[in-house]
């Protein structure tokens, strides 16, 4: 049974992990139940399936632990605790866009240089091991972002970039960052912590570093705008600009997907740009909000 006296930290971390144990047996279970329901156990793989497994384990398992555990810490005023009753202005929104643009070619550097990391000799049987879920992964990745139409592109929207953004960001930021800040004293340390924690949960060993920098990215603006709303809308932008970009390739309006989008190869003038441009933007981000 969950302890329900979450004063001390002990108790809140317990009550924390039998939520999202809970939630991630039970809705493992009920979306493969109702998945081979709705679609049949021969077209669990579909993309339409992939799309509705992904939606209701992200809502079940990050969604609604978040949703609990903040009623728990706090059951007067759950929303404050998720520091959703704070906005974000115009201002801002406009600097997310143009931190996503100029910091595209750096992070796409970033990117292709992960994805190549070698493991030693000695750990081959590993790299094997996370090169078959990377494959996997991707796979599922690219399923469920094809289709050409215009419905199919609000539908990866809504399942690819809205649910993820809210969800994980209720868990990662709204409740993990909110936790850790009251215990631990460094920020710095904090937000160092949940964006490993964000990353690694993924278990994508060969996009760690940029989900890591991403994760970092959000935890930042949590701290420094005091609202989950800002790091929402970020992930947002950041995912359906790979949604946004992999529907363009599929209807031939650009010629290359979104696995490749942005990548600028060696061309490290163009990448100093981009670190100094994103630094730029990030200071200037912080200066207004104070």
């Amino acid at each position: 049974m969950i302890n329900l006296d979450v004063k001390s930290p002990a108790n809140q971390v317990a009550n924390f992990f039998l939520l999202l144990g809970f939630n991630i047996i039970f809705f493992s279970f009920f979306t493969n139940l109702t998945a081979v329901v709705f679609f049949g156990s021969e077209n669990l793989y579909t993309p339409n399936a992939l799309r509705y497994i992904s939606s209701i384990t992200q809502l079940g398992i990050f969604g609604l632990t978040a949703f609990e555990c903040a009623f728990l810490f706090n059951n007067k005023k759950p929303v404050h605790y998720l520091q959703l009753n704070t906005g974000v202005s115009g201002l801002n929104c406009l600097f997310f866009i143009l931190i996503a643009v100029v910091s595209l070619p750096a992070l796409s550097h970033i990117i292709a240089w992960n994805e190549g990391v070698k493991l030693p000799l000695f750990m081959s049987s590993i790299e094997a091991w996370m090169r078959e879920k990377e494959d996997a992964t991707a796979k599922i990745t690219s399923l469920m972002l094809s289709g050409s139409s215009g419905g199919i592109l609000l539908v990866n929207l809504l399942v690819m970039a809205v649910i993820p953004a809210v969800c994980e960001e209720f868990l990662f930021r709204g409740i993990l960052i909110t936790w850790l800040k009251n215990r631990i004293k460094n920020i710095h340390i904090v937000l160092i912590i949940s964006a490993f924690i964000f990353s690694a949960i993924h278990l994508q060993f060969y996009g760690f570093v940029p989900r890591f920098l991403l994760g970092l990215y959000f935890g930042y603006l949590f701290v420094w705008t005091g609202s989950l709303w800002a790091c929402i809308i970020v992930h947002f932008i950041n995912n359906a600009m790979a949604v946004i970009t992999s529907y363009l390739f599929n209807n031939q309006l650009i010629n290359t997907d979104y696995q490749q989008f942005g990548n600028v190869g060696d061309n490290y003038l163009l990448i100093g740009l981009s670190v100094l441009l994103t630094s730029v933007c990030l200071y200037f981000l912080h200066k207004i909000r104070k």
